[in-house]
């Protein structure tokens, strides 16, 4: 039993997984409001209380993160503070709710009208249900994300004049004379400005964590609060490409492809690994031997003039 709990801590820890928490706290959620027995579920047999607020916990939780990474993508938004960009969409994810659960989930679930109010929903309805589950939202999904905020860097509401720029693969042509090399990447700016000083500007990998973002560096890991498009769009200096729908890499800091069961996982040189997608395969496969190629152009380059090279070691399966 001790076994089992221990191996699932770290499925439902908010630290190492987001998605685990969510399923762990709606349905910690869902249970304590039935035994708790609210009035709006009286008439209902325990089983059917049990159903009414698993729904209602798990329809709060899909729109409220739906409503947080959408949010995450507007420049605008996601200059707020965390902690008021976490309350912003707990406030415009509680409206949505609020309608979904006057105008769908109550009759879905064919509660009796003396809750409903009569057949058709009203402005006062919606304002009632609203009235009497907004706060609850809101304040459920600030509590839910505080372990996450209090991760976060201080850094994360920074922003710096001239950031230092990631290292960026320079084994390719120089760019053009004369090149503007004073517009910056807003979206640039403030990743750095969100990655603590310690871990370095040479990123390795990003990882969606649905509306939280893993930046992996050479020296280490940080959480901020950033969509996984606008990462992916402020680093397009860098080569690299996404592997799958919730990891980009750099391409200089992958190690290997390998095999692992029905799937593919790239190993960066960090020891970090992250699946690659089906559609994906051939296309990062082709540029890891096209680096290959420039690598091995490089070092005869360097061998010509005396220079030794190190050698690539990187393996495609």
């Amino acid at each position: 039993m001790s076994e089992a709990l221990a191996s699932m801590g770290p499925r439902i820890d908010p630290r190492t997984s987001w998605v685990g928490y969510l399923f762990a706290s709606g349905a910690a959620l869902a249970i304590g409001i039935t035994l708790l027995n609210p009035s709006a579920s009286q008439d209902l047999s325990f089983i059917e209380r049990l159903v009414f607020w698993f729904a209602h916990a798990a329809l709060a939780i899909v729109i409220l993160e739906t409503v947080q990474i959408l949010l995450g993508r507007f420049r605008v938004a996601a200059k707020l503070p965390p902690l008021l960009l976490v309350v912003a969409g707990g406030v415009i994810g509680a409206l949505i709710f609020a309608t979904l659960s006057l105008l769908v989930l109550e009759r879905l679930l064919q509660l009796p009208a003396s809750n409903l109010g009569g057949d058709a929903a009203t402005l006062a309805e919606f304002f009632s249900e609203f009235r009497s589950s907004g706060g609850q939202v809101i304040l459920f999904w600030v509590l839910l994300n505080a372990p996450r905020l209090l991760m976060l860097s201080p850094q994360q509401t920074a922003r710096p004049e001239q950031p230092e720029q990631p290292e960026q693969d320079r084994s390719g042509p120089p760019g053009p004379a004369g090149a503007d090399t004073e517009k910056v990447n807003p979206d640039l700016v403030e990743l750095l400005a969100r990655i603590p000083v310690t871990l370095g500007r040479d990123i390795v990998a990003l990882s969606a964590e649905l509306h939280y973002l893993r930046v992996y560096t050479t020296k280490g890991n940080t959480l901020i609060l950033m969509s996984f498009s606008r990462a992916v769009s402020a680093v397009r200096i860098i080569p690299g490409m996404v592997v799958h729908r919730s990891h980009w890499v750099a391409l200089k800091h992958v190690d290997s492809l390998e095999g692992q069961g029905s799937g593919v996982m790239c190993k960066l040189v960090t020891g970090l690994t992250v699946p690659v997608s089906r559609t994906n395969r051939a296309a990062l496969r082709a540029a890891m031997t096209e680096r290959g190629i420039k690598d091995a152009e490089r070092s005869a380059r360097d061998l010509a003039v005396g220079t030794a090279a190190p050698t690539d070691e990187r393996r495609v399966v």
